[in-house]
């Protein structure tokens, strides 16, 4: 048996989200720590990360520190650490952005991290079944659409070598047929039509847990964000886990990691405090005849920008400065 074990969306950040404890940053490197005991046990092949390890895109928003407590952490992993990078880890979505202006640049040119973009490991080492390892990596794309899916999984329908099962890790606004968001998605079944309907998915960038689920013959995961920096109901509630993918058998292993419970995460009572005021502040608007606003949180705001249907790239511009305000 081999496995890999697989975690999506980190976000590490030096200043905490609004909602969060100052000790923000320190809960997820350690939560980080707990991954690497667990692919000791396990004794995995390898740890990959699904994107979006850092959370802030501007160049001198991750300190120095920061970076060196990460790669000090992946030096101490029993196994080799991959990436797929994700839509926080590049700039206007360019893949060439990492090199120059991002913090996982840093990362992978320690050599503590390695790039996972289309089949994993060097082509001159095969293996006994003539192919190193059996997983395929697509970070975020710029667009997702049938062309640049397609495109981006060409060599994965190569197919090389004899192996029964094939992993894809990527970064994708995928969801579970029923629960697709209207500003967001590509189908499940078009992704696994891209893949030959032959394969297994795990996916980063949607943070709350989809579990494991089948579309066209494809086997997808996302057991949800290794990070809890958005005060959403089911991040009061939903446990921390990775997934472990068996070579063997295709499968998906949901894993528990230990974690702070929710009220030791969030500020909880600065953000009723919040949304009492919101309260008050609605039932003065409605008097005076103005509509509800929300002030809560980011995701709220970009809720309203979405019902404005401005282009993708706007609505990302606003996210990315909404984030750095923050």
């Amino acid at each position: 048996m081999t496995e890999y074990l697989l975690m999506g969306d980190i976000h590490l950040r030096d200043r905490p989200p609004s909602a969060c404890t100052d000790s923000y940053l320190d809960d997820i490197l350690d939560l980080l720590r707990h991954v690497g005991t667990v692919a000791t046990q396990r004794q995995c092949e390898a740890i990959i990360w699904a994107g979006d390890v850092f959370d802030c895109k501007t160049p001198g928003r991750t300190s120095h520190r920061t970076l060196i407590d990460t790669i000090d952490l992946l030096h101490a992993y029993p196994c080799p650490t991959y990436v797929v990078p994700g839509n926080h880890d590049m700039q206007h979505d360019r893949l060439d952005s990492i090199a120059t202006t991002q913090p996982l640049g840093v990362l992978l040119a320690s050599g503590a991290l390695n790039l996972l973009h289309g089949w994993m490991g060097p082509t001159d080492k095969l293996d006994t079944h003539g192919w190193l390892d059996p997983v395929y990596g697509v970070p975020w794309l710029q667009d997702f659409t049938d062309d640049t899916v397609h495109r981006a999984l060409d060599l994965y329908r190569e197919d090389p070598g004899d192996l029964d099962h094939h992993l894809v890790v990527t970064h994708a606004p995928l969801y579970p047929a029923g629960r697709e968001l209207p500003y967001e998605n590509y189908p499940t079944t078009a992704w696994a039509n891209a893949m030959n309907n032959h394969g297994s998915v795990f996916y980063g960038h949607v943070h709350e847990p989809h579990g494991v689920h089948t579309a066209a013959g494809v086997v997808f995961c996302n057991p949800g964000a290794i990070s809890r920096g958005s005060l959403h109901e089911h991040n009061l509630h939903r446990p921390i886990q990775v997934a472990a993918w068996d070579s063997a058998t295709g499968q998906f292993t949901l894993l528990d990691i230990p974690h702070k419970p929710a009220d030791q995460v969030f500020r909880l009572n600065h953000v009723t405090q919040t949304r009492n005021a919101q309260a008050t502040l609605n039932q003065f608007l409605d008097t005076i005849g103005q509509a509800s606003i929300e002030i809560t949180s980011i995701e709220a705001v970009m809720d309203h920008v979405r019902t404005l249907k401005l282009a993708p790239r706007v609505e990302t511009t606003i996210l990315t400065l909404l984030k750095e305000a923050e």
